[in-house]
């Protein structure tokens, strides 16, 4: 249990850290931490309970073909039980997590361009072949034909840069893990900041324009935030700020190169132990 927990509390950790390198490294690293600290979590949880159950004369006598697994087949009552329902809830998170993510998708397939008529602003990029951007009729309303330029260019970005898969990954971690829900908020943010920067390129380097228009749409929502890339996600202060400094000047700083080293070093170490556990547990479940 404890190289699981190391590698949730470094995930944790990550989160509460103030990410001062671009929003490209800053998506990357973000879901690698995601990633392990999630995966390694899944694991302990799914082994500890695996190991319980595995205790049931019952659920023996059904898989009379594998062997009794011995490495975790000391899970006492109490742990087995908390370790079970963490087990299940985990499974029905993950599973709201891609019913979302089916339905934000839903009718899309086939269509670059979709208008909900409805007076609430939301706007959406919807992964797919080609990608779709979902937009409000509310919402392109209250724009004027410049801004909505700037919201198409930012929600073309999303499918360009691909941020579903980052934003996916995010959010399955989170189903998983929910105290890593800060370090996935920064990870939102960079993808945001990334497309507006692609925003700031479409309209010839207007930075302004960009800004008032993430300002005018900062109500924007969507019922599938966090599984599909928005318009008004992460902290709009905070990317409008970003926009009118010119955030494209941003450099790694030593503080997050270091961030990084530890981060990587102290995950990857405490999930490969992990890892070696899922490996013997699945040779056992094959028989070997």
């Amino acid at each position: 249990m404890l190289p699981g927990l190391v590698a949730v509390f470094v995930g944790v950790g990550a989160g509460l850290y103030r990410w001062q390198i671009r929003p490209r490294a800053t998506i990357r690293v973000l879901t690698v931490v995601a990633f392990i600290t999630a995966t390694t979590a899944f694991v302990v949880v799914a082994a500890a309970s695996i190991g319980f159950l595995a205790r049931s004369a019952l659920l023996l006598a059904l898989i009379e073909w594998c062997p009794v697994v011995p490495l975790h087949h000391e899970v006492g009552v109490v742990e087995g039980t908390v370790a079970s329902v963490l087990f299940a809830a985990m499974l029905v998170r993950i599973t709201r997590v891609i019913r979302n993510r089916r339905w934000a998708v839903a009718g899309t397939q086939g269509q670059r361009f979709q208008i909900l008529d409805t007076e609430k602003p939301v706007a959406f990029a919807a992964p797919g072949k080609p990608g779709c951007v979902v937009v409000s009729n509310g919402l392109l309303g209250v724009l004027s034909p410049r801004e909505r330029k700037v919201l198409f260019a930012h929600e073309r970005a999303h499918l360009h840069y691909k941020h579903h898969r980052y934003l996916l990954v995010g959010a399955v971690a989170v189903a998983i893990v929910p105290p890593l829900g800060p370090l996935v908020d920064q990870l939102r943010l960079a993808t945001e900041m990334e497309a507006d920067e692609a925003a700031v390129r479409a309209m010839d380097g207007d930075r302004e324009v960009v800004a008032v228009s993430i300002a005018r749409a900062a109500l924007a929502t969507t019922d599938y935030a966090g599984t599909v890339a928005g318009f008004g996600g992460g902290s709009v202060p905070f990317r409008v700020s970003a926009l009118l400094e010119d955030s494209q000047q941003a450099r790694f700083a030593v503080a997050g190169v270091l961030a990084i080293a530890v981060a990587a070093i102290a995950g990857i170490t405490a999930s490969s132990v992990q890892v070696h556990h899922f490996v013997e547990l699945a040779g056992h479940l094959c028989g070997r």
